[in-house]
């Protein structure tokens, strides 16, 4: 079997995708997580015939493998975040009506030893015990219990809500029945991605604040009373010039850990809101309800940083990190290659096929952060010479 990464989500490293069309290799999915963890969590989308199949077929191989599966109808992935803690899942699986999502428990994503774990865990032997499927149907009452416990008390705008999924939706709407009932409230457009993973907030007032700055928001709130956050590797590096202004720590997980980053994920699977959108959502709204009432004026107290990100292609034997080492610090992280600078910061993640390089540039202007890709982007076309 070939795990790929997602071409569209270069950039979070949070998925791992089959291609599951043919029912042998949902059989050598299922054995595979039966090898990566005692116990799955395996959901699929609401309406979806694929869907539905694809995930009893993996629970079968799970349980023929000698694993346990709990397998959850009806759901979306953020669902399932919430329920596997409770569930005691290492590993997560979510079908919807085109592709298979793999994550560790919480949403995490999947570690270096999970991954070989499952490909070792493909080849099918005889069994003599057998694992069991349970009925994980009540577990998604978990998720809008956890959501409501994060919103504030009383609501200072009204949200309106835009989704790709009906299912995520209908849930938010039943979970914020006093913010729709609300009279004489700022409206707060919010943008969610179909999978709840990713927010986006806007008002008239404001403009939009994307997700990652959303992220930086309610870390400097974290950090300010001196706690701890931890960010994905990708997220700005700016939280660490807020860290060393504050008590707080940053921590990093990385999207494919080597298992150096324990405390980290540990940290990221509790606050929650580094891994679900609708949770940062929450978050957003009980801090500006309780302690900012300006969004705007909260946003601008963080430090200034401007982002580009690029597709390079590169010949399969090219080495972007002699490239970027003749001008440009450089350190080898679990995510890919860190390079920087005093302009500022690159991280360069290569694909599964060796053919190309995403990068993610970062600096405290915009001209900075388009002077260093280019650089970057010569200096590999460079080394494909």
């Amino acid at each position: 079997m070939q795990w790929m990464n997602e071409g569209a989500d270069w950039l979070l490293h949070e998925t791992c995708t089959a291609d599951a069309s043919q029912p042998e290799l949902l059989a050598a999915l299922g054995a595979g997580l039966a090898g990566a963890s005692a116990r799955t969590m395996v959901g699929y989308a609401e309406g979806s015939d694929y869907a539905r199949a694809a995930a009893m077929t993996v629970c079968g191989a799970i349980a023929a493998a000698g694993g346990d599966a709990v397998l959850v109808p009806d759901c979306t992935p953020v669902e399932l975040g919430a329920a596997s803690g409770a569930g005691e899942c290492g590993m997560i699986l979510f079908a919807d009506e085109t592709r298979l999502r793999l994550y560790a428990r919480g949403l995490l994503p999947v570690t270096a030893e999970q991954e070989r774990l499952l490909h070792q865990g493909g080849i099918w032997q005889r069994r003599t015990e057998y694992g069991s499927i349970t009925d994980g149907a009540a577990l998604r009452m978990l998720y809008p219990a956890q959501l409501a416990a994060r919103l504030p008390a009383a609501m200072t705008v009204t949200p309106e809500i835009s989704t790709g999924s009906k299912r995520l939706y209908a849930l938010l709407s039943r979970t914020l029945p006093q913010a729709q009932r609300g009279r004489r409230r700022r409206a707060l457009s919010v943008q969610l991605s179909a999978d709840g993973r990713q927010a986006s907030v806007y008002t008239e007032e404001d403009g939009w604040l994307f997700h990652e700055k959303l992220l930086m928001m309610v870390t400097q709130h974290k950090l300010s009373r001196g706690e701890d956050a931890a960010l994905p590797y990708w997220a700005a590096h700016i939280a660490e010039q807020m860290a060393e202004r504050s008590g707080g720590r940053i921590l990093r997980y990385a999207a494919r850990s080597d298992g150096s980053d324990t405390e980290a994920r540990a940290l990221a699977a509790a606050q929650g809101w580094t891994l679900d959108g609708t949770l940062l959502l929450a978050e957003v709204l009980r801090i500006h309800a309780e302690e900012e009432p300006s969004l705007h004026a909260w946003a601008d107290r963080l430090p200034p940083v401007y982002t580009v990100r690029r597709l390079l292609h590169k010949a399969e034997n090219t080495d972007a990190a002699a490239g970027c080492g003749t001008f440009m610090q450089t350190q080898k992280t679990p995510d890919g290659l860190r390079a920087w600078d005093s302009r500022g910061q690159a991280l360069l993640c290569p694909s599964a096929s060796g053919r190309s390089v995403a990068m993610l540039v970062e600096a405290a202007t915009m001209e900075a952060a388009q002077e260093i890709a280019g650089d970057i982007a010569d200096a590999v076309r460079r080394a494909d010479n």
